[in-house]
């Protein structure tokens, strides 16, 4: 890992393959298509608005700084582009706009898969999952592939399984279990894509899928995001089933996530599992899956 860089080396990697990663850019991009949704949409539309240049530390906001990544991404040639969350801070329509214009000007196919501020409108009535299927349909679908599930899709990069998996309400649902495990039954070196961040033993709660303590007790924001608390129970038997399986297949190369906002690597199970920083001050993260010759 080396600054804005990281390098993976594996003999299951037959030629070089570059993903530029992209996450939590915050966007609040809105107009008139917003405008009936604005008891929703009001504190994450002021959220985020201005930030640091990651690099010089002058003052910006996440507009410039997605066109600023948008404009080097063609320089670093990468294989693809991976949006992994948070790439708005509410659904809006203009928000969604800008992202595609800024990103089909690269040339560069792009792949796409939603987080927990993507489809929320805070305080809108409905639960997580149905919020999350609504939303999806009536803002973020240009952001996919045509059609592809939104909740679980993959797609092949000179040789390596890309896997995107929507954990955005912390959750994994059985079909998404089973598309994984559907997909990495093919031996295929494969990396998997999601906006929360897998648990890793030491981490915050916010490292959330498969951690032991998420919780209704951990929770301390289902009030300031008007959103249902999370259960008492804490997750599910498939969300920690998928955590397991991820871990265990010897042919998922890792885990790439984003959600904290700032760049991490933990090693789980001999498994990397990399943590994107936040886009909204310029930051992205290039993955290098490269061959490994002794």
């Amino acid at each position: 890992m080396d600054g804005r860089r990281l390098r993976f080396y594996s003999k299951a990697i037959s030629e070089p393959v570059k993903i530029l990663q992209i996450s939590d850019s915050h966007l609040y991009l809105d107009d008139e298509r917003g405008e009936e949704y604005r008891e929703f949409s009001g504190r994450m539309a002021k959220a985020y608005n201005s930030t640091k240049n990651f690099q010089t530390g002058e003052s910006t906001n996440p507009i410039e700084m997605f066109k600023a990544i948008a404009d080097e991404a063609p320089s670093q040639k990468p294989d693809a582009i991976v949006l992994t969350g948070d790439i708005v801070s509410f659904p809006t329509a203009a928000g969604v706009d800008y992202v595609l214009e800024q990103l089909e000007k690269t040339g560069i196919p792009f792949y796409y898969v939603a987080g927990n501020h993507d489809w929320h409108f805070e305080g809108m009535l409905g639960s997580e999952r149905e919020l999350r299927d609504e939303w999806i349909e009536k803002r973020l679908k240009p952001l996919y592939p045509q059609g592809v599930d939104p909740l679980a899709y993959s797609v092949d990069v000179k040789g390596i399984k890309l896997l995107l998996v929507d954990d955005s309400i912390y959750e994994i649902l059985p079909k998404q279990l089973d598309f994984v495990r559907e997909e990495l039954a093919s031996g295929a070196p494969s990396a998997i894509f999601m906006h929360i961040p897998l648990y890793a033993p030491g981490r915050s709660v916010g490292f959330g899928v498969g951690h032991p303590k998420w919780n209704a007790d951990s929770d301390g924001n289902y009030k300031i995001e008007r959103r249902p608390q999370w259960p008492k129970e804490g997750h599910t038997e498939t969300t920690y089933a998928f955590r397991n399986e991820l871990l265990e297949a010897p042919n998922l190369l890792g885990a790439f996530t984003g959600h904290i906002h700032s760049h991490s690597l933990d090693i789980c199970s001999g498994k990397p599992l990399s943590v994107a920083p936040a886009a909204n001050d310029g930051s992205t993260l290039l993955v290098e899956f490269l061959p490994f010759k002794d």
